[in-house]
């Protein structure tokens, strides 16, 4: 099927950073003038509302406190507290058990701030300044209240700075420009920020005597560093590089050639080779525990590092598939082969764990093995656990390995999930690993917001975070890592971890959501906190399926385009900015964990709850209209209300497409086409309302980990003018289509004359097409030739995709004859396809011949995930749905792979059960979609039976562009469409 043209103007361009509000926002004073009650106080109450003297008497030699100080002078002004006034507000030493703690003491005109730390001090003006702005009036309880964290190490990240990686590859150590304005700085500590990471390599800062040719211009990088640890000290945050070391090699490396014992396992990446950096070689931990040793020493003050040892990249030679999981392969570095996994990952971390601590014996090294899941499994991950070397941290995902029951069936989570609890059984085993072990552990979060959805900064929902920290305690956690590139604007939730990171913890969810509405909301902190509520309920029936959020429509949906007239055009990554807006085929964003239909119903029940909320807040809105901060509040929720309703609008126009193109009466159509256009014109109204909120916050619509907006004013309009014209001319069209009984969408459907089709005929049995290869029972079936060509790794000069990004991949349009074809045949249980590639197109020997591949690739509903079986020419077979990184295809599928005259020929045998489809889901529409390709390592190029056009890598998807189909049509004998 050829994708139609888009006939739509290209959508503007992103707003220019010089006009991104987030530093000025940012910069705001965070005491604005309150009035408090002016109520007198109850009995066994200090009434201060005379005037408070502060006096600061804790020791601060280094001046670490004249920020906190200075903040809670002007917090004094803002509920216009005189000075001078009998009561005193002191701050003074007094011993504590732990770092940070603190104790507020209430006696007869005075309130004492008591800790043994300047951290602690900082802890307890904050808390005492949230207490009266809690109470609304100038009174205090007598009596002692002591707070004690138990999650000690907290950190974020700068909300707006370069990511160090594409498309911008911006270094924020390599620029001029100040990330961490003072006033910034404050509202982080006010929520209890206390370390800040930020992206290192190894080869840009550290200078190395062991490989000189690391590390050789370091100092504009390290000036700018200690110059942020200088900055960040005065409001008790330090700064946690964060890197995937020891990097590997890519071929040809000059390192490895100066230095080749070095070079550990190889390892191959789409045909290019890439070398680990060997820890078993003495040279690779003498470089690893000098390079933690020179960048604390260069940068002195900086509070640790992270490192993701395993699970990302290739680092050492065990941060690959281990041998024993299905996808593995002997190690082939000589050292390593000879060692454990767990050896040569203790001897990685133990390296770097005594070159940081020779230097600064206080800081924290935090092993972050972030998909070591996939890699190692999950014996092998709670094994590691507990074996981890001396003063090193654990940081585990919370959420990955979690299960998620939704719709009343369990739903398998990878990470990055703020509506799921949590943690994971898989978190919960790895901690008491490691606790028994004897070593702390960390848990990565998201907790102002997620992949999810990431467009508002934050999803207020802060009984989620409640029970997060609830399970935390339970679990010995001590240190969180909040965020990632998004998550980490200052705000209620990042204000809900900090309070909820110390002990005593709240005794109930409401008790806390009523204490942390009653500091901004005041007397109507109730209603508040039961919207929360509501929010919470809403946003724990987001789909739990990853690959919704990274393509989902939850995130920009107010500027997605619809489509009545099917396109197939490919979904952009919610992440990216630098792609085609998102086209129609809506089946990306789904696994084969959910059918289309669960997923409606699940974004109707978010959307309805979320909707329950938002009602409480609209009602509040009056009471609030002098006061800006919580008007953003407001609209914050009303800008989620809109995303959602918008998301599930999009889903639900799209069910209504698929119904429309099966339906047969022209009523029904007419009826169908009618209720499409509802949702066109509701959308028009949902973006004018998200317009206006866009226009009096300017943060909505900015993704962190993009370095751009999802959606701004002008782009909103465009999307109104595009819908204006759906109206005028698609559903005219259509509408005329069914007045003449035509019909409609035939290449959508597969019925189409000029629709590439394969006729799959019954055979008696099917599983003697898998025992015998090169058997009679292929020989009768009909061959069809591959004769398109797609080369993913060329671009072309000038040659420009739809809204002017790049072309990549570049479509060869030489159709010619290769000799590669396949073939097909079913039985009432499986379909068997074959593919033949000659040897000269394959050759037998070399280092590419092994990664030569055939791609089958099914979708078997037009509203679902397709599925791929990727058969190597070694007989090494893997299934993936739509690229997910959780496999979930039944077992029972089959391959074979058998050389003869000249010709390897692949066979799978795939039970329909595998492709999730019924007999009578077939009996009702005998066809699916498919393609045969055949991927050439050496000449990097893919060689495929339906017609390609050309897709923008994408996570999961790789070069897949969704027209690239034929159409499978299971017939009878004589070649009638039947099942």
């Amino acid at each position: 099927m050829r994708t139609p043209p888009i006939r739509y103007p290209a959508p503007p361009p992103q707003p220019p950073e010089d006009s991104w509000p987030f530093e000025r926002e940012l910069q705001r004073p965070i005491h604005a003038p309150v009035k408090l009650s002016g109520a007198g106080p109850k009995p066994n109450e200090l009434d201060f509302r005379n005037g408070a003297h502060f006096i600061a008497e804790f020791p601060d030699p280094r001046g670490l406190l004249r920020t906190a100080c200075a903040d809670f002078n002007d917090f004094l002004k803002s509920i216009g507290l005189k000075g001078g006034g009998p009561c005193r507000i002191i701050t003074a030493h007094a011993r504590t058990s732990v770092f940070e703690e603190y104790r507020i003491a209430v006696e007869k005109n005075s309130i004492a701030v008591l800790a043994a730390d300047t951290e602690g001090i900082r802890r307890g003006l904050v808390y005492l300044e949230d207490q009266i702005l809690a109470r609304g009036a100038c009174a205090l309880p007598f009596g002692a209240v002591k707070r004690k964290p138990f999650v000690r190490t907290r950190l974020s990240r700068c909300f707006y700075g370069p990511i160090n990686r594409p498309p911008k590859c911006r270094d924020e150590l390599n620029d001029n420009i100040n990330y961490y304005p003072e006033g910034y700085l404050n509202r982080l500590a006010h929520n209890g920020v206390n370390a800040l990471w930020l992206t290192i390599k190894f080869k840009d800062i550290c200078p190395s005597k062991i490989i000189p040719e690391y590390g050789q211009n370091p100092e504009r990088r390290l000036t700018k560093l200690r110059a942020i640890i200088r900055q960040c000290a005065r409001y008790g945050i330090k700064i946690y590089p964060f890197c995937i070391e020891p990097a590997f090699f890519p071929d040809n490396s000059p390192v490895l050639k100066a230095h080749p014992e070095l070079k550990g396992h190889e390892s191959r990446i789409s045909g290019a080779k890439q070398f680990a950096f060997c820890t078993s070689a003495a040279l690779g931990r003498a470089y690893l525990e000098e390079a933690a040793r020179v960048l604390f020493t260069l940068a002195p003050g900086l509070g640790g590092l992270i490192l993701i040892p395993v699970g990302e990249r290739i680092t050492h030679c065990y941060s690959v598939f281990l041998p024993e999981n299905r996808q593995g392969e002997p190690i082939n570095c000589p050292r390593c082969a000879k060692r454990t996994p767990l050896a040569v990952l203790a001897d990685t971390l133990a390296a770097l764990e005594r070159g940081m601590h020779s230097v600064s014996p206080g800081a924290e090294l935090i092993a972050w093995p972030y998909g070591q899941m996939i890699l190692w499994g999950k014996k092998m991950m709670v094994k590691a656990a507990g074996h981890a070397p001396p003063n090193v941290i654990l940081q585990y995902n919370f959420e990955t390995g979690g299960t998620a029951r939704q719709l009343g069936k369990p739903r398998p989570l990878w990470d990055y999930w703020l509506s799921w609890t949590g943690p994971s059984r898989l978190f919960a085993d790895c901690a008491r690993a490691a606790r028994k072990n004897g070593t702390r552990i960390f848990a990565k979060l998201q907790t102002s917001c997620s992949h999810e959805v990431a467009t508002t900064q934050y999803v207020p929902a802060p009984g989620l975070i409640y029970r997060k920290y609830k399970a935390m305690r339970r679990l010995g956690v001590s240190g969180a890592m909040q965020g990632w590139f998004f998550g980490n604007y200052p705000c209620l939730m990042t204000k809900a971890s900090e309070m909820l990171a110390f002990n005593p913890f709240p005794k109930t969810e409401r008790d806390f959501l009523l204490t942390l509405a009653r500091r901004d909301w005041g007397e109507s902190a109730s209603e508040v906190a039961r919207a929360w509520d509501y929010f919470r309920k809403g946003y724990s029936q987001y789909p739990a399926e990853h690959v919704f959020g990274y393509y989902g429509p939850m995130h920009d949906g107010p500027v997605w385009p619809l489509y009545l007239e099917p396109r197939r055009l490919p979904l952009a990554p919610t992440w990216q900015i630098c792609y085609p807006p998102s086209g129609d085929q809506v089946g990306e964003c789904i696994s084969s964990f959910f059918n289309y239909g669960e997923i409606l119903a699940l974004c109707k029940k978010m959307r309805e709850d979320w909707r329950r909320g938002m009602k409480i807040l609209k009602r509040l809105e009056p009471r609030f209209r002098g006061n800006r901060e919580r008007r953003l509040d407001i609209g914050i929720a009303a800008a989620l209300d809109l995303q959602f309703d918008s998301g599930y609008n999009i889903l639900s126009f799209y069910s209504l497409r698929d119904k429309l193109a099966a339906a047969r009466g022209t009523s029904q159509k007419r009826k169908l086409l009618a209720a499409m256009r509802r949702i066109v014109v509701d959308e028009i109204s949902n973006d004018r309302a998200l317009l206006r909120l866009c226009r009096r916050d300017r943060r909505l619509g900015f993704h962190s980990e993009a370095e751009g907006y999802k959606y701004y004013p002008s782009r909103i309009n465009w999307r109104i003018n595009q819908l204006q014209r759906l109206l005028k001319t698609e559903f005219p069209g259509v509408a005329k289509k069914i007045k003449n009984g035509e019909i409609l969408f035939q290449d959508y459907i597969g019925r189409g004359p000029s629709i590439q089709a394969y006729k799959c005929r019954p055979v008696g049995n099917g599983n003697a097409l898998l025992k015998y290869p090169f058997g009679p029972g292929w020989e009768r079936q009909t061959a069809a030739e591959c004769r398109h060509w797609l080369a993913p790794r060329v671009s072309l000069p000038g040659k420009r995709e739809s809204y002017g990004t790049q072309m990549d991949p570049v479509v060869s349009d030489r159709a010619q004859k290769t000799g590669i074809s396949w073939r097909a045949a079913r039985d009432r249980r499986a379909v068997y396809i074959c593919a033949d590639c000659p040897s000269e197109t394959t050759p037998d020997a070399g280092p590419d011949a092994e990664n030569d591949s055939v791609h089958f690739v099914f979708e078997p509903l037009r509203l679902g995930s397709h599925i791929a079986f990727h058969v190597s020419r070694n007989g090494k077979a893997s299934a993936i749905i739509d690229g997910g990184y959780i496999a979930s295809v039944k077992p029972g599928w089959k391959t074979a792979v058998k050389k003869q005259g000249g010709v390897w020929r692949f066979v799978l045998a795939v039970p329909f059960a595998c492709l999730k489809i019924s007999a009578r889901q077939l009996q009702s529409n005998p066809r699916m979609r498919v393609n045969v390709s055949l991927y050439l390592s050496k000449q990097k190029t893919i060689n495929s039976w339906a017609k390609t056009y050309p897709a923008r890598h994408r996570l999961l998807f790789a070069h897949q562009h969704p027209a690239n189909y034929g159409w499978l049509v299971f017939s009878d004998a004589s070649g009638r469409p039947r099942f």
